[in-house]
């Protein structure tokens, strides 16, 4: 009886310990699998602080922000990735446009070193007007990517 016993403790310390070496091995692959996906997707951001004095108006009647973005290369306006948020309380929170609020529909679009964001009315009601934010802080982020064909 007491050879069956060790048999059977050998046989419950050999599955302990390969599971145990199992745990550990998959644990580091994953970690290390991150810390390397990481370094592979930089990103720069900027925030910008506008007011309602900076807004133009375009031939169709659509209010405007130009923001002057150099880190926005070619490289950004062919392949990687733009993201524009924007703050009406000091950056306490940030909106990824596009959104609406208090009734404005904010847009963007992009080229080489520069961001142009819109706000209009949500349902293109012909004569209404906005009125543009008094004080903003919009976030422009930038992302490496690798482009598929």
């Amino acid at each position: 009886m007491t050879t069956l016993n060790t048999i059977h403790m050998k046989k419950i310390l050999l599955a302990f310990l390969v599971g145990t070496a199992t745990l550990a091995v998959t644990s580091s692959c994953t970690k290390e699998y991150y810390e390397e996906y990481y370094d592979m997707v930089p990103s720069i951001t900027m925030v910008y602080e506008r007011t309602a004095n900076q807004w133009g108006v375009d031939d169709y009647g659509t209010d405007y922000l130009d923001l002057e973005v150099p880190e926005l290369t070619n490289y950004y306006k062919d392949q990687g990735i733009v993201n524009v948020a924007i703050s009406f309380n000091d950056e306490q929170t940030y909106l990824a446009i596009p959104t609406t609020f208090d009734a404005i529909s904010y847009s963007y679009d992009y080229t080489t070193g520069s961001v142009r964001i819109y706000a209009q009315d949500p349902i293109l009601e012909d004569g209404v007007t906005i009125t543009p934010p008094a004080h903003i802080h919009i976030k422009i982020s930038l992302t490496d990517a690798d482009f598929v064909e």
